[in-house]
């Protein structure tokens, strides 16, 4: 009963969103029936609230519905003590989901709100991240004299301190996440120095290339090249396949991967862009393309290491002016 009224909660989550023409990645349960940034991305602070609000709602509703099932049925039966039951679990779960520390439900329409009168998701995000955590510090201290206490409030001790720790580790990954995604919707793959690939002679032996091909392990796949044709990738991990004692005879170009079935983009499109498609392709890569030639190829390490680079341009140049 506790499990699907999680479910419950969940798919009107889904529901929600999908009406409004978005999905999420996945439905992820918790005993706190907190939405993650990793499972739903929002998209403006509208539809941030009502996707947010749908599962509260739907708790509930349903705790109406069951409350009004155990008036109907004998309170003295199994079914009427079932219906009390789960009316109560989904009332405590609307209540608690609504409380506003970010990533409960209740957390995510405080941020929709800042978002809104602030126009800065990045900053909505920190500051309900704060606000939970001066919520969290009274879950902590409740939780403490709960302990102190002993006896019948032990269980309930341990369980506000495993919420607290729960909500601040979601807390810090949602911020985390929202951080790097709204970076990376500010920079493309042009300014962000990707279209310009390291590239490797496709006769080289790997003994010969081998050097080159450690330097780039935080800079991308090296582009393979023959005739001035760029015809597959290589990196550390092609390598590690081929026997030691073969390097000196096997060519990169024996060992470089297809170029079949792996996503392309332009110049101009930004980083998170790339960075969804990087995530839904099977090896993990993306090709850059200016007019018609492949320039570049990028991962997900590298793309990452681009977004903090982005995002800490405005911190170094703040300190540099300071320093003047």
């Amino acid at each position: 009963g506790a499990i699907m009224s999680l479910i419950i909660h969940e798919l009107a989550h889904d529901a929600v969103a999908r009406r409004r023409g978005m999905h999420l990645r996945a439905i992820i349960l918790s005993s706190f029936g907190a939405l993650t940034d990793d499972a739903y991305r929002p998209e403006n602070p509208a539809n941030e609230v009502r996707v947010a609000a749908a599962g509260p709602a739907a708790s509930g509703i349903l705790a109406i519905v069951l409350g009004a099932c155990s008036w109907i049925v004998p309170g003295s039966t199994f079914a009427g003590e079932a219906f009390r039951t789960l009316a109560l679990i989904n009332t405590s779960l609307a209540i608690l989901t609504l409380l506003p520390a970010y990533p409960l439900d209740g957390g995510r329409i405080l941020r929709a709100f800042l978002w809104y009168v602030s126009g800065d998701l990045i900053l909505a995000t920190r500051a309900v991240g704060l606000y939970g955590r001066a919520i969290g510090f009274g879950i902590v201290l409740a939780g403490l004299l709960m302990l102190a206490l002993n006896g019948t409030w032990s269980v309930a001790a341990v369980w506000l301190l495993f919420a607290y720790w729960s909500i601040s580790q979601a807390a810090r990954e949602g911020f985390t996440r929202t951080l790097i995604r709204e970076g990376g919707r500010q920079v493309t793959a042009d300014e962000a120095g990707l279209t310009a690939s390291r590239r490797i002679a496709a006769d080289r032996t790997i003994d010969a290339a081998l050097d080159e091909i450690l330097q780039s392990t935080t800079s991308g796949p090296l582009l393979v090249q023959r005739d001035g044709d760029v015809i597959g990738l290589v990196s550390l991990a092609e390598i590690q396949r081929i026997p030691r004692a073969t390097w000196d005879v096997v060519t990169v170009g024996e060992i470089a991967s297809s170029l079949d079935d792996i996503p392309r983009v332009g110049q101009d499109t930004s980083l998170v862009d790339i960075l969804d498609l990087v995530d839904a392709s099977t090896g993990h890569v993306a090709l850059l393309v200016v007019g018609g030639r492949i320039v570049g190829a990028v991962t997900r390490q590298l793309i990452y290491e681009r977004i903090r680079e982005h995002l800490r341009a405005p911190r170094d140049d703040h300190m540099r002016r300071n320093s003047r």
